[in-house]
């Protein structure tokens, strides 16, 4: 059986964000680095949320579907092509 979807060779590019503006680039940096911080186990879960949550992020949404590909290899949201 063929797997459909081939996950990175490194997880922390299903957490990258990218900025819509300019003015976002440092806050684009901080996130990037706290979730491979948080992958390599420099950051703890709470920080991490904390700093998801202060750039408006939900951390649950961001997370979790992550989590599930990553671990789980399911994908649990419809995608529409």
């Amino acid at each position: 059986m063929s797997e459909i979807l081939v996950l990175p060779e490194d997880r922390r590019d299903l957490l990258m964000v990218s900025a819509e503006e300019m003015r976002d680039i440092d806050g684009m940096i901080i996130i990037n680095q706290a979730g491979a911080d948080w992958l390599s186990g420099k950051l703890d879960t709470g920080t991490y949320f904390d700093t998801l949550d202060h750039f408006g992020i939900d951390p649950y949404q961001h997370v979790k579907p992550v989590e599930e590909l990553a671990f789980n290899q399911v994908v649990s949201y419809e995608l529409f092509l």
